[in-house]
């Protein structure tokens, strides 16, 4: 096969794989939380599972940029992918177990203890692993194609998600066993991890260069562009967090959630496969701010939603996620790489994942906590798209060019 189709089947494939593992655990973490970390009386134990939703994205900060770094210096990207996929198969399957009956006996604060220990390993190997998959893309794109071509290797992972959050859905309906969330997502990260050590193409050491660290001194509009992704990443991981913990309140199987889950994803797919046009008629900015007012409108229907609330009504609303995310994560992406220097795309891209889902996702996760534990689930989505919309202002006035860019 031509080396250049190759690269890029290998590319497709990764996001393929990542996207099934996090469609298998992402949305359903919070599920398993709500059934094994519980009190004496058998409710959830919300503040404790809210600390974790809090403290673990703080994990980015000490393993994101550290890994963007090594890998824009050393070109070492593949390697420490694979590093990364098979550290968060072994922690996550060993999360799992506190599902099981042996673990029935255990405290809460036991439990907690140890899901929490583990999930910080967990984070460290996990974080990086996306805005690397990106650099690695972007790399080959502008090399080869164009980087407005993006979307058409990003929707290999709408694919993904798509299939995995079905499929675990229909596991949870049929066997109603919540380690499986943890262990399939095991399986999941473990084949990506022979997938990338299979891709890695044998070479010698690449010569360390020295990162033009003076570019990212002067880009004032990135560090404004940082202030903003932050204050999204508050409103959007908040509510994200806490969408399977939302679900398994007003919808009436696991079925019903894994079928909303894996086809809400549908009206990303054509956004992703016309990156290129949508990105030159349009330009990044209109594709954030398109993206924005989709999901705050999602979340504010979903707010209404009750049990008895019609399924297809449910479905209709959650279809806006996919054009909405969609056309946000074009523009954002876009956006990062045309401020990055080509020696810098994955410091660029570990940054801007840092600025997301570190402390604000750290923020997002207490946030919910609280709001739900005071309000209720409902408040907390209809909250949180109010806020996504008025980012929309924030976006516009502040983070703007002040003159051309060569």
């Amino acid at each position: 096969m031509d080396p250049v189709r190759k690269q890029s089947v290998y590319l497709k494939t990764l996001f393929f794989l990542f996207y099934i593992g996090l469609g298998i655990s992402s949305p359903y973490f919070g599920i398993f939380y709500k059934h094994v970390i519980v009190c004496a009386d058998g409710t959830p134990a919300i503040g404790l599972i809210g600390l974790i939703f809090f403290v673990m994205p703080l994990v980015s900060l000490v393993a994101n940029l550290p890994a963007g770094i090594l890998a824009d210096k050393f070109h070492s990207g593949k390697h420490l992918i694979t590093l990364f996929c098979f550290g968060v198969a072994l922690f996550t399957a060993l999360i799992g177990l506190t599902g099981e009956a042996f673990a029935h006996g255990w405290t809460v604060n036991g439990k907690f203890i140890y899901i929490f220990v583990l999930l910080f390993f967990l984070n460290c190997c996990f974080y990086p692993i996306m805005p690397m998959i990106d650099a690695e893309t972007l790399l080959f794109l502008n090399r080869h194609f164009r980087r407005e071509f993006y979307g058409a290797y990003r929707l290999w992972g709408t694919y993904g998600w798509s299939v995995s959050s079905i499929l675990m859905g229909v596991l949870l309906f049929f066997y109603r066993h919540d380690p499986l969330i943890f262990y399939c997502a095991a399986l999941a990260f473990a084949v990506l991890g022979f997938a990338t050590w299979s891709g890695i193409e044998a070479r010698p050491p690449a010569v360390p260069i020295i990162i033009p660290w003076n570019h990212l001194k002067k880009d004032i509009l990135f560090r404004r562009f940082i202030l903003f992704i932050f204050l999204h990443g508050v409103v959007t991981t908040s509510s994200f967090t806490y969408t399977g913990y939302f679900f398994d309140d007003v919808m009436k199987t696991p079925l019903e959630i894994g079928f909303i889950l894996g086809t809400w994803t549908i009206f990303e797919i054509p956004a992703m496969m016309f990156s290129r046009k949508l990105i030159d008629r349009f330009g990044n900015r209109w594709l954030i701010v398109s993206g924005l007012l989709l999901s705050g409108f999602r979340l504010i229907l979903f707010s209404f939603f009750t049990p008895e609330t019609p399924f297809v009504w449910k479905w209709a609303a959650a279809l806006l996620h996919g054009p909405g995310f969609g056309l946000s994560q074009l523009g954002i992406i876009d956006f990062v790489d045309r401020r990055a220097h080509p020696a810098m795309r994955a410091t660029y891209l570990s940054i801007t994942t840092v600025a997301r889902m570190s402390l604000a996702s750290a923020l997002g996760g207490i946030l919910g906590s609280a709001l739900i534990e005071q309000w209720g689930s409902a408040f907390l989505m209809q909250f949180c798209g109010w806020v996504t919309i008025a980012l929309i202002l924030f976006f516009v006035f502040l983070v703007r060019n002040r003159r051309p860019r060569g």
